[in-house]
Formats: structure tokens, C-alpha cells, sequence
């Protein structure tokens, strides 16, 4: 499960709600009982957030004026009315918006500056957030209903995002994941931003072989009370014994024991009780180069228990060399091991994780702690494994209000 924060700027709420109601109340004038009514805007919004709501409170200068005689009657006064944005995710992904207003108080009742103002306050109040209520709140459930698919989103464009696909050229690897399943517990608040956290359930396999993807299902949304306490990502490795005969090759090509660079021409991995790797090689001298031992994992280091290095050449001359070479490679083998696997795989996370950066209008950040390696089974065909990574974290912060249509389009 990886849990993935997506970081919304609270200035970028509150941008994106008062150029609506800017847009929408310049120059517009209401009319109560013969008097012209104007609205404007007075500062940024206050956003706070819970669960599945976005709570905006959002401050209104409201101008009075009435023509009376060679005066016009003016009042000037403040009201704030309390909005709140309500989010659900259905199961089959369908994203929807509620906005309301909640309720309304004056910071500062209408104040009279020429003339007399005759009017009660309260219905003034309820006409202007009526006004709000008829176009700003429907604007922004339009607005998201009519940008945000959250199902596209998931069910074509992460879906792609996550298929089978080549994630190495050598050796040759391919990452086929599938989502099973997404969960929140709702907005979060903090000084200046809102998270919306998201759990996503990701079955994982790496594998030597390219597979055709099934079908893409829509994978089920839930809501939940709480954070899960912990949260890891597992991903399964199975990989031929053919592919791994071009890795070993790979290495050994170019390889530097006891000053002699080693060459081969074929590499052959078998497994019954016992691991057999056989090296056809060319180089120092033209030879059968057979290692055999019993792999056995403790705390992810390989060793080769009962390790046996044999050396067979056609060769008279190069028999007598032979014992000399096979002792070389007897050595550097007993230097390497045990192989530590699971240092191995966490530098690995550490090199991904560096090349993580800006992209485009996100500032993407990603974080894992410890991985582990276990479950670790050499078969007949196959080497299998599970790599866990823990606490895998990807964070989403939305910088520039300009780019949001670009980014849910």
C-alpha cells in the first residue's frame, strides 16, 4: 500500500473561489426595497478542513445606496458567510462537490454615512447570501463536475501509467501493477495547506518477460475513520533462469581476477538440489567453468553453502594453467560472499528515489525507509522474491493555479 498526499496550497483555494465570485458580483448591483445593493469582495478567504469537507469563511463589503432628494442616502457594512465545500468519492470513482453556505454574521452592521437607513439588517443578509448561494456554490460543483473525472484519472490515465512496461534494457525488466484498491480518511489541515491523503492498494510483479495486459477494472474507493498505522509496498520478482544467464554473462565479460580478464561465450543456470552455473570460457584460457553450491538466505545475504568451482579444458597446455586460474576464481567467489541482497536493493531505492524531481507545474516528492527482501525461492525456472519497501510515500503539491486545468485535463 503507498500512500500518496496530494499538498493543496490554502492561497490556491481561496484564488480559485474569489476570482469565481469576483467574476461574478463586478459591477453588479441588487436591488432591496428601492435601494441598490452592491457586493464586494473584502480580503482572502479563511480555509480550514475536516474529513470530507473544506470549511471557507469568506468576508463581503456590502455598499448601500438610495437616492433621497439632493442626498444619497450611503451605508457600508461587512458580512461574513460561512461556506462549506462537501467532497465525495463514490465506489466506482465518481467525484462529486457540495457547496453550501452554512450561515452568515455582520463583522460590522451597515453604518449610515449620509442620510437615514430605514431597513432591518437580517433579510439584507439572507438576500446577499442568497445571491452567493444561486451562482457561486453551483459554479463550483459545475466547475469540478465538469474538470475533475476522477474516474478517467484512475481507471485510463493511472492505469497506463502503471502497466506492464519495460523499466530496464539490461538486464531486460519489465513492471506489470495492478491497483486493486484505493481508501481516505478525508482532508487534513495544517498551517497553510490541505492534504488529502490516499491509500493505494498496488499488486506489483517484476518480471523477465513482457505480459499482455488484462483488462483494466475500476478499482473500488472506500472512506476511512483513521490513517492506517502502517503502510508498506511489496513488490513480487520473478525472474527466468534464461534472463539471468545474460546478467551473469554480463558480468563475468570483462571481469579482472588475479590480473586475467575473463571472457565467455555462453552461460547456463540450472536448479535441482543444488544451484549449477556452467560458463563456456574463452578467455584467459578456452575452458568449462562450473559452480555449484546450495544458496541459503539469512537476513537477505547469499551465501553458497558446499560451494564446488570445477574447470574442464580440451586443452594439454591449458591444463596445466587451469588449477592455477580455478584457484583464482575459487578465491574471488569465497571474497564476495556472502552477497549482501538487501544492501543492495536499498541502494537501489536510494539511486530512484535521488532522481525524483520537479515536474512540470508538481513538485513531486518521494519517500521510502527500510526495504526488505524475503521470500526467497529458486525454482525450477525461476528465481522468486518479495521486496518490501516501507512506509513508500509520494507526495503532490500543487503550486500554480494557472496549471490546474492543464492538470486534470
Amino acid at each position: 500500500m503507498i500512500r500518496i498526499t496530494t499538498d493543496i496550497p490554502k492561497h490556491l483555494i481561496s484564488s480559485i473561489v474569489t476570482s469565481n465570485i469576483d467574476e461574478n458580483l463586478e459591477n453588479e448591483t441588487l436591488d432591496y426595497k428601492g435601494f441598490a445593493v452592491k457586493i464586494k469582495r473584502n480580503g482572502d478567504l479563511n480555509v480550514t478542513a475536516r474529513k470530507k469537507s473544506i470549511y471557507l469563511d469568506l468576508p463581503l463589503d456590502i455598499r448601500i445606496e438610495k437616492p433621497n432628494g439632493l442626498f444619497t442616502i450611503e451605508a457600508n457594512g461587512t458580512i461574513l458567510l460561512n461556506v462549506t465545500v462537501t467532497a465525495d468519492i463514490s465506489k466506482d470513482l465518481q467525484l462529486t462537490t457540495k457547496t453550501t453556505i452554512d450561515g452568515w454574521k455582520w463583522i460590522e452592521e451597515p453604518k449610515v454615512k449620509v442620510g437615514i437607513l430605514n431597513i432591518p439588517v437580517s433579510p439584507l443578509a439572507n438576500m446577499v447570501m442568497n445571491r452567493i448561494d444561486d451562482t457561486i456554490t453551483n459554479q463550483i460543483d459545475g466547475s469540478v463536475a465538469e474538470k475533475i473525472d476522477f474516474q478517467d484519472l484512475i481507471n485510463k490515465k493511472l492505469a497506463n501509467l502503471i502497466d506492464s512496461r519495460k523499466i530496464s534494457a539490461n538486464p531486460e525488466l519489465y513492471l506489470r501493477a495492478q491497483l486493486e484498491g484505493i481508501e481516505s480518511p478525508g482532508f487534513r489541515e495544517y498551517t497553510d495547506k490541505i492534504e488529502l491523503p490516499l491509500y493505494l492498494n498496488i499488486e506489483n510483479q517484476i518480471t523477465t518477460e513482457y505480459r499482455v495486459s488484462e483488462d483494466w477494472n475500476i478499482p473500488p474507493f472506500n472512506w476511512i475513520d483513521n490513517d492506517p498505522l502502517e503502510h508498506s509496498q511489496d513488490v513480487h520478482i520473478a525472474l527466468k533462469y534464461d534472463r539471468l544467464e545474460d546478467i551473469v554473462q554480463s558480468k563475468i565479460n570483462g571481469l579482472v581476477i588475479g590480473g586475467k580478464t575473463l571472457k565467455s561465450s555462453n552461460v547456463e543456470i540450472n536448479y535441482t538440489e543444488k544451484l549449477d552455473i556452467q560458463i563456456e570460457l574463452v578467455s584467459p584460457i578456452v575452458s568449462t567453468l562450473t559452480l555449484s553450491g546450495t544458496p541459503v538466505i539469512t537476513d537477505g545475504k547469499v551465501q553458497l553453502h558446499d560451494l564446488d568451482v570445477d574447470m574442464q579444458t580440451p586443452s594439454i597446455i591449458y591444463k596445466m594453467t587451469a588449477p592455477i586460474v580455478q584457484k583464482l576464481i575459487r578465491s574471488d567467489i569465497d571474497d564476495r560472499f556472502p552477497l549482501d541482497l538487501q544492501e543492495l536493493i536499498r541502494e537501489q531505492i536510494r539511486i530512484g528515489l535521488a532522481k525524483a524531481n520537479t515536474i512540470a507545474f508538481l513538485n513531486l516528492k518521494i519517500n521510502a525507509n527500510e526495504a526488505s527482501l524475503s521470500n526467497i525461492e529458486f525454482t525450477k525456472t525461476h528465481l522468486n522474491a518479495t521486496i518490501t519497501a516501507n512506509e513508500v510515500e509520494v507526495a503532490l503539491l500543487l503550486e500554480h493555479i494557472e496549471n490546474i486545468t492543464e492538470m486534470i485535463s
